[in-house]
């Protein structure tokens, strides 16, 4: 695996400690797709052959609050337990959003495709306005509601997730799947979210017989989208 490093986090508060610099830099390399790093202390200091107090130093001073963080999620905090009950194992809370950014030509060309792409679907709307000057219902292809950042129902983009949670055959690693809801606005799509894991814990019975997906990899790949058939499909990330 590889990963994307910034020169911007010589510009942090993160480099006003050399350890938890360091220690960070190792884990955006050693950690896989969805930001996770399941290896031990002792495990990242032989892999690296950084000295294992320099990591622990690292991992104290990651795991801390930072109220100066450009990251506010979990006080500031870089890294987060993938579970509470052991003390190893960690997800990079802000892993996804710098591994989405690209360079700077790139951006503006995305930027002027955005803009044409809202121009074009704007006019679409306009054209569905019926007499009274009341808009259209408008569904995406999944045939779910469509809603937009000015509706009431996304002010908390995690209000529902404690339901997902519930229901979750396996709670393990509720930190990683905590901040995919929160990052994909996942409330919007939350009752077909539930209802495809009620299905598939009745259905699959890799499910039934204890072998899960990590639920951060299930919301991440929008696996509820899936057409659904008896056979378990093979994803990379199994407990």
């Amino acid at each position: 695996m590889y990963g994307k490093i910034f020169d911007s986090m010589y510009d942090g508060t993160i480099s006003a400690n050399w350890q938890g610099l360091v220690t960070f830099q190792q884990m955006i390399v050693l950690c896989d797709a969805d930001g996770a790093i399941d290896m031990t202390p002792p495990a990242i200091s032989r892999r690296t052959g950084i000295p294992l107090d320099i990591i622990e130093a690292g991992i104290e001073y990651l795991e801390a609050p930072d109220k100066w963080s450009r990251t506010p999620d979990f006080d500031g905090a870089r890294i987060v337990r993938l579970d509470e009950h052991r003390p190893w194992g960690w997800f990079i809370v802000n892993h996804e959003k710098y591994k989405t950014l690209v360079d700077a030509d790139t951006v503006r060309e995305q930027t002027r495709l955005r803009v044409q792409k809202h121009r074009d679907k704007k006019k679409g709307e306009e054209s569905k306005l019926n007499g009274n000057g009341t808009g259209v219902t408008l569904t995406g292809g999944n045939g779910l509601k469509r809603y937009t950042d000015t509706d009431t129902d996304i002010k908390s983009m995690c209000a529902r997730f404690d339901e997902f949670w519930n229901v979750w055959p396996k709670k393990e690693r509720k930190q990683p799947a905590l901040v995919k809801w929160k990052s994909k606005k996942l409330d919007r799509v939350a009752d077909e979210i539930i209802k495809d894991v009620i299905w598939r814990k009745d259905n699959y019975k890799q499910w039934q017989d204890g072998i899960y997906m990590h639920p951060a990899t299930y919301l991440n790949q929008q696996a509820w989208e899936d057409e659904k058939t008896q056979e378990f499909k093979p994803w990379e990330n199994i407990l």
